[in-house]
């Protein structure tokens, strides 16, 4: 009984797993009158909040500063992120928002805003306990899906 309902649980995480593949395709209007693609605002979103360079942005989504560097490089073409020199440190270029990077911000913490509202309703019910245990789950399973990346960066 306990593999049937593992075997579902995984059905269900591969599922969802997909649908947020789906949807990382769905590009939303953030009040500019343009669309972006979610890797394009949750790069704004992370340079809104601070993450200024494509190495720390790099660090913080877990993916390749080439990755970024292309998302950057975008977003700089329309006009939604600012690229200046550190005087500091002349190799490294620091990133800012510009205004009309500030109006796709501030619109998408409010769509989260609404989002978050939404879930933590959902799971208000449930108890600290199970969600600690849920969160556990969570992780055990993001290292096994590391571990199975791993596995294929080596063939």
């Amino acid at each position: 009984m306990k593999d049937e309902m593992v075997h579902c649980l995984m059905n269900e995480f591969i599922k969802i797993s997909y649908k947020l593949n789906e949807l990382e395709k769905v590009p939303i209007d953030f009040g500019t009158g343009e669309l972006l693609y979610p890797s394009e605002i949750h790069t704004i979103d992370a340079v809104g909040d601070q993450y200024d360079t494509v190495t720390a942005i790099s660090q913080n989504f877990g993916i390749t500063k080439g990755a970024v560097s292309q998302v950057i490089f975008k977003l700089h073409q329309r006009g939604y992120v600012q690229k200046v020199r550190n005087e500091a440190y002349n190799k490294e270029i620091l990133l800012s928002l510009t205004d009309k990077g500030l109006i796709a911000y501030r619109t998408h913490k409010e769509l989260h805003k609404t989002m978050d509202g939404e879930i933590i309703r959902l799971m208000g019910s449930y108890s600290d306990e199970w969600l600690q245990t849920f969160e556990n789950m969570l992780l055990q399973l993001e290292k096994q899906v590391d571990k199975f990346i791993d596995l294929g960066k080596k063939n």
